[in-house]
């Protein structure tokens, strides 16, 4: 930071030039953005309606960076128990994928934490209460099997000697089982798999800090690796190979929640690869940043935690294997549907590139996430009553209403950021920094040697930037005369402090 006089003379200098600048155009921050809609909260009813409003003051962070792992959260624990249904031959896991955008220091990691660190916990101990009990009979099982071998062993070599057909050997006393599991961070195919196998026959919940280096690593390991991810949205039948193990991992429904979070800067990154449907997939929040204030109220962590733990206690249908249980659409939700989906499908006629295939999964998030919403009001009501047999046309409205008016809004603004070129990416970065580090000039030496910010890291690249800052009226051209080994250093336009948003 400049010295006390230092920044008076500059002040100084700043306001007796002033008048000889030209406007700034700002437009070169937001990279042609689409603005981000406003988030329905009410569409969560009143009693998580509050408890995300609560969460989100305490994390001093929009209230979308709540919305989204709460939405990926409530979907693991609805898992396979409960299945939406919009006819006999279309239905739905409610597992659902969700990806905060942002700035570091906008809020991401605060608003998810009310969730991953106040209340999974706790849910995950609870999963927890009675696995030691179940591993102490498998043990025992396990020892009276093995002692049963030997004695069928011996019996075998009795025979043989007496020319007598052997008995049958001893039933197995099956895999040992495995500790119960909500969350994972560990991706690696085999890991996931053999937890869907055997730990988390509801799913799992995969949560990423940062989704740009998961989605680029899907391959590094594994050539099957983003293929097999894609296939774990779907709840199908999944086979996994193994190159040490001659037995395969059966999974009787790939599905999983993902939660995640990007920067902006590293939306690029994440979709250069080829459309498969894999992004389009992902729920996107990307709200502008709030003015940071300090919460004097935490949000009520027990009282999610006790409204989570209900939707804990939903099982499957039992069976060999156990099954989810439907749950359909009411009729007046099933004309919605019709509709809704007439609607989209028209929009994305028109559409190109990842937005047309973010409207082609439309229709099924739709229903996704109409499940979910019917179940999470069910999780804030008062007393026993049942989990919901149906999904009324009230939740397929408020679902429609999310996708509709918010994530497919949001995901235009997000394709359309990740499509800016390189250069305009460079001029809105340094731009950025500008604006938050308030230098006294942009000088491409330090910025190329000291800083190094994301895409600026030569003095090609930095040249570039400046001059199109030059153009919108942020800087000035270079002074006459600067040659090869002169000091490069851009003036600053003193009223981008003023416009500054």
């Amino acid at each position: 930071m400049p010295r006390d006089g230092a920044a008076q003379v500059r002040a100084g200098i700043a306001a007796a030039t002033t008048a000889t600048w030209a406007e700034p155009d700002m437009a070169v921050l937001r990279l042609n953005r689409r603005p981000p809609p406003a988030l329905p909260l009410a569409v969560f009813g009143q009693e998580w309606g509050a408890w995300i409003k609560d969460a989100a003051e305490a994390a001093s962070c929009p209230p979308d960076y709540v919305v989204v792992p709460l939405l990926a959260s409530v979907s693991t624990l609805i898992g396979h128990a409960r299945w939406a249904q919009a006819t006999p031959g279309w239905f739905e896991p409610p597992h659902l994928w969700g990806a905060a955008v942002g700035d570091s220091g906008n809020g991401k990691s605060p608003g998810a934490d009310c969730l991953l660190r106040d209340v999974l916990p706790e849910i995950e101990r609870r999963m927890l209460s009675d696995f030691p009990d179940q591993l102490k009979a498998w043990r025992v099982s396990a020892e009276l099997a093995k002692a049963a071998r030997e004695t069928w062993q011996g019996e075998v070599r009795t025979a043989q000697k007496q020319n007598k057909t052997p008995p049958d050997p001893p039933a197995e006393p099956g895999p040992e089982p495995q500790a119960p599991r909500l969350r994972q961070n560990d991706v690696t195919i085999e890991r996931v798999a053999t937890l869907l196998a055997a730990a988390a026959p509801k799913g799992l919940l995969i949560v990423r800090d940062e989704l740009a280096g998961w989605v680029a690593g899907m391959n590094s390991y594994n050539d099957a690796g983003r293929s097999f991810w894609v296939e774990s949205f779907g709840g199908r039948p999944y086979r996994v190979e193994r190159q040490k193990n001659p037995e395969p991992i059966i999974i009787p429904r790939l599905a999983v929640s993902v939660y995640g979070s990007v920067q902006p800067d590293r939306l690029g990154r994440l979709m250069r690869d080829a459309d498969d449907g894999l992004l389009a997939r992902i729920l996107w929040a990307w709200p502008d940043p709030i003015p940071f204030r300090l919460s004097r109220q935490a949000p009520k962590s027990a009282w999610a935690t006790e409204a989570f733990d209900r939707l804990r206690w939903l099982d499957l249908h039992s069976g060999d294997p156990p099954q989810p249980i439907m749950v359909p659409l009411d009729g007046d939700a099933v004309e919605m549907l019709e509709e809704f989906a007439q609607g989209i499908q028209e929009r994305q006629a028109s559409a190109g590139g990842l937005m047309c295939s973010a409207l082609g999964k439309a229709r099924g998030l739709a229903l996704r996430l109409s499940l979910v919403i019917e179940i999470l009001w069910w999780s804030a009501e008062q007393g026993m009553t049942p989990a919901p047999a149906q999904i009324s046309a009230r939740a397929f409205a408020a679902a429609a209403h999310l996708i509709d008016d918010y994530f497919m809004p949001m995901a235009d603004r997000v394709y359309g950021d990740a499509a800016a070129s390189p250069g305009d990416r460079n001029t809105a970065t340094l731009a950025r920094w500008l604006l938050r580090e308030k230098p006294d000039e942009v000088y491409v030496r330090h910025l190329q040697r000291k800083v190094r910010l994301p895409g600026l890291t030569t003095a090609e690249a930095i040249h570039g930037a400046a001059e199109a800052l030059v153009e919108a009226d942020w800087l000035a051209k270079l002074p006459p005369g600067v040659g090869h080994r002169a000091r490069a250093a851009y003036p600053i336009n003193p009223r981008i402090w003023e416009a500054a948003p």
